[in-house]
């Protein structure tokens, strides 16, 4: 199984949480096949490894497409969208399914203590099977609810 950690802001977290948010929007390409294990890292102020999702499809196309076709599972206001993708000619549409809060969150305190190293990303992160990352979900028995 392929999996991957990305960083969203706190608001959108809640909001995937929730179901009104089902599509993460990036404006660089995201290469990521359907099937993906998402890891879902809140950025600060909440600093926690606290979701993780199944990645439905991604789609690439132009802002304008992405916007007129899913809007409203985007979760984000059309100006907060313009400024956002920043005249990107072409933008990455994560489609996310089988969507779970972890219990308990892995706070960032806890990663840095446990993984030598660790930064959440920036953009987006492959995780190696074998990786530090998920030994430690394993010893933390961190699962989706």
């Amino acid at each position: 199984m392929i999996n991957a950690l990305i960083s969203i802001k706190p608001q959108y977290v809640k909001m995937i949480l929730s179901g009104d948010k089902s599509v993460e929007i990036r404006n660089k390409p995201v290469n990521l096949e359907p099937g993906t294990c998402l890891w879902i890292y809140s950025t600060l102020p909440r600093g926690c490894l606290e979701a993780v999702a199944r990645v439905q499809l991604i789609g690439f196309n132009l802002p304008k497409v992405i916007w007129n076709h899913y809007c409203e599972k985007i979760g984000i206001s059309h100006k907060a969208f313009l400024s956002y993708v920043n005249g990107s000619s072409t933008i990455s549409a994560i489609f996310l399914e089988q969507i779970s809060e972890l219990k308990p969150p892995l706070t960032l305190s806890d990663l840095r203590s446990e993984i030598q190293g660790f930064h959440p990303p920036q953009f987006l992160k492959r995780i190696e099977n074998v990786s530090p990352f998920l030994s430690l979900l394993r010893a933390k028995n961190v699962k989706p609810t």
